[in-house]
């Protein structure tokens, strides 16, 4: 059945580094965009990525130069403060299951502790694989409840619940087509059709194709 609103679904890994810019942009888009549904979905990149048999950017070392000089500029123009970790790639495996179920269990609180987790990694280079790093970042959020923390990293290494769904979300990904991240599916309202885009470079793409403002990335540290 075609939705009465327009929506969005970007899948995501707190791995890429171009999702952590994608993340940050994308959320200041979006507040000019309040008549679109929005939901960030976890899924391993990993998985993805062996499944379909394809590189990541930092097998190559060209590709990886690039990248780093690439995510600069991007902070340059954007004003997204970044700095690639020295640890890199680190296990996301654990952080994705941790935010897997905070969206089914503190939705309120899910997007900011994505936002948390990616700025650990890309401002202070801290390792988000490890529950310790995980803990502490989240504490402010959760108001230092500790036994709370405690218990979704226990449910994200546990969990067998929690393991079949952030499964159930890569499966999905894959079925989809997707190959990367950010990837963005868009829907227009009314329609079922999904439409695919992907890298934290097509917003002006996605604006255009749901009849959104769009005031160009040099704007988007203004906003």
């Amino acid at each position: 059945m075609a939705a009465t609103r327009a929506s969005i679904i970007c899948y995501y890994d707190l791995i890429s580094p171009y999702t952590y810019m994608g993340f940050k942009i994308f959320n200041r888009f979006r507040k000019q965009w309040p008549n679109v549904d929005v939901t960030f979905r976890p899924m391993l990149l990993g998985g993805v990525m062996n499944e379909i048999k394809n590189q990541p950017l930092f097998a190559f070392p060209s590709k990886k130069n690039h990248m780093i000089a690439d995510l600069d500029r991007i902070s340059g123009v954007t004003g997204v403060p970044f700095k690639f970790p020295q640890k890199f790639p680190v296990n996301t495996v654990l952080p994705m299951r941790v935010l897997t179920a905070l969206q089914i269990h503190e939705a309120e609180k899910y997007e900011q502790c994505i936002d948390k987790l990616f700025d650990e990694y890309f401002i202070h280079g801290r390792d988000i694989s490890q529950a310790a790093v995980i803990q502490q970042a989240l504490s402010p959020i959760f108001h230092s409840d500790t036994v709370k923390i405690e218990s979704y990293l226990q449910r994200a290494a546990q969990d067998q619940e929690i393991k079949k769904i952030f499964k159930q979300y890569t499966d999905e990904a894959i079925a989809k087509g997707i190959f990367g991240a950010p990837t963005f599916i868009v829907r227009k309202a009314g329609s079922e059709e999904e439409l695919l885009f992907f890298g934290s470079d097509r917003f002006e793409m996605i604006a255009a194709t749901l009849g959104l403002p769009y005031a160009g990335l040099t704007s988007v540290s203004k906003l």
